[in-house]
């Protein structure tokens, strides 16, 4: 025997580990190929969410077509390999042929949760829109609108808590009137179509879910600002009252049921631009009066064309032309977080203008509240007066400095395809920051506080953290909101819808809206609140 043989044996066992070794690396390389190559068809998730509108069923379909192909794939690419015994017996083992069915029951699952389960498929919220296209003036075909409704339809269906069991009598009703009317019609504006579809949308009386045409330029009417700066309150168009029109013309605004002042304050908007003058429905080439009521109770009326409505930058210089403002700051972006701080009267005035919740936003209010410490001020002003909301963690975040141990917050439903997920609310352990302030807490409110907004708003009120001075908010604390976005795929116009109802934080209160402590003329409500610091 020779002398090497031990070493020539050790040899061999070396060289069939390492090929063992190589061979198990190959397999798991292919193993992990095959994997990677069905996941591949879950792209069309982001590629939805980003980029481009995919049907629910068609991404069904792609996913089990793109299975059925990579399993061709893979049985013609063993064939070709019968020489490799090994591998071949891989992809014919039974354990391997189970965890691939696993695999793709698996795949196919995740695709319908993301496409009927997902009440963001096909939003457009997370994709760079273009709202400079005019959707309002545009013409479509009976073709096209039907289009567009059914698409609307779909989504109001799909994904409201409220029509969770079908749309309600009423507005099931509607949408049969508004179908057979389409089908009337040869051609629609979209100013036209806009209307009919929030004539459906309008009756779920949720603020939050509604249509809106858009256009490229709005072009007001050029006494507004005269007429505000005098003390004169418009309270109607050709003779008929914002009240009355609410009751006459039903579901030309959607807002929350019982908020009427909140639509009062919506065809106010319209009705200020020659586009919501045409989206009401009114002859622009003709006469239109406007009704104002002067401080003294003196009834005005103002006669206008559509000649009186100048673009934006034309409507700031011929107000400043008559009134003598300067109206520059008007122009500016103004940051939608800020705060100044009244030294000799210990007061913090802590404007937001939108609850846009982000790095900027934490890093204002942690600013304010180290000089609020610094500068030992009792008292801490909110103002949410022009604040149309955003992500109720800007009140969170807000809390987090006050010198509170925990807070109760609302219950809420959130709907996800045919599911309904409840949640308690409940109390919250208040994570601190900063040195807990703990003086006086005021939050100035108006008709524009709305959703994150009163949500900050109630927080502070059905908590005693501090009090409310102003006038009611926009909408009510137990109405819908959390919202999606669409952009209707023929007209371009865009609709909105709650996925989420809400309830208020004190449950004793549960029907009523958020009423100030202290009730006043919102413009008058920081003075208020010196006058009673004061007393």
């Amino acid at each position: 025997m020779s002398p090497f043989y031990g070493d020539y044996r050790f040899v061999e066992e070396y060289v069939r580990i390492e090929i063992k070794m190589k061979n198990i690396a190959i397999k798991g390389i292919k193993g992990l190929g095959i994997v990677i190559l069905h996941l591949l068809i879950l792209g069309l998730i982001p590629l939805n969410m980003y980029m481009m509108n995919i049907n629910e069923i068609l991404a069904i379909v792609l996913t089990v077509c793109w299975i059925v192909l990579v399993r061709v794939i893979v049985k013609l690419i063993s064939k070709k390999k019968d020489s490799e015994s090994e591998n071949t017996k891989a992809l014919k083992n039974v354990t391997g042929k189970v965890l691939l069915i696993i695999l793709d029951v698996l795949i196919i699952f995740l695709m319908i949760l993301a496409t009927e389960f997902n009440s963001y498929w096909n939003s457009c919220m997370y994709r760079d829109i273009d709202w400079s296209n005019d959707t309002g003036n545009q013409v479509l075909t009976r073709e096209d609108a039907l289009s567009d409704y059914n698409y609307a339809m779909k989504y109001l269906k799909k994904i409201h808590p409220l029509t969770l069991g079908g749309l309600p009598d009423d507005m099931e009703a509607r949408a049969k009137e508004v179908k057979a009317g389409l089908e009337s019609r040869d051609s629609i504006t979209g100013y036209e179509l806009a209307r009919e579809l929030e004539s459906i949308f309008a009756l779920a009386g949720d603020g939050h879910t509604h249509v809106d045409e858009n256009y490229s330029d709005a072009h007001y009417m050029k006494y507004i600002y005269e007429h505000r700066k005098a003390g004169d309150v418009l309270v109607g168009i050709n003779g008929v009252s914002f009240e009355d029109f609410l009751v006459d013309s039903p579901g030309y605004v959607s807002y929350d049921e019982g908020m009427n002042a909140y639509g009062v304050r919506m065809l106010k908007n319209r009705i200020s631009t020659l586009e919501g003058l045409r989206y009401l429905g009114y002859d622009i080439e003709g006469e239109i009066v406007y009704n104002y009521v002067s401080e003294a109770g003196e009834e005005i009326d103002v006669t206008v064309t559509k000649d009186d409505f100048l673009g934006i930058d034309e409507y700031y210089e011929y107000a400043e032309s008559v009134t003598g403002d300067d109206m520059s700051g008007d122009r500016e972006d103004k940051d939608y977080v800020r705060y100044e701080i009244d030294e000799k009267n210990s007061i913090a005035v802590f404007t937001l203008d939108s609850c846009d919740y982000n790095s900027h936003y934490k890093e204002v209010v942690k600013a304010m509240f180290d000089e609020i410490h610094e500068k030992d001020i009792k008292n801490i002003v909110v103002d949410l007066r022009n604040n149309g909301g955003g992500s109720s963690l800007c009140a969170n975040e807000f809390i987090r400095y006050l010198d509170v141990e925990e807070y109760k917050s609302w219950a809420d439903e959130v709907r996800y395809g045919c599911l309904l997920f409840k949640h308690s609310g409940g109390m919250i352990k208040n994570n601190k920051k900063g040195y807990g302030f703990s003086g006086k807490v005021f939050v100035m409110t108006s008709i524009y506080s709305y959703s994150a907004a009163m949500d900050f708003a109630m927080l502070i009120q059905d908590n005693g953290l501090g009090s409310i001075v102003g006038e009611p908010c926009g909408n009510m604390p137990a109405s819908y909101g959390q919202v999606t976005q669409y952009i209707l795929p023929r007209s371009g116009i865009y609709i909105q819808i709650s996925i989420k109802r809400w309830h208020r934080v004190d449950e004793s209160k549960e029907d009523l809206p958020i009423l100030p402590d202290t009730e006043c003329n919102p413009d008058d409500a920081l003075d208020v609140i010196y006058d009673i610091l004061a007393e």
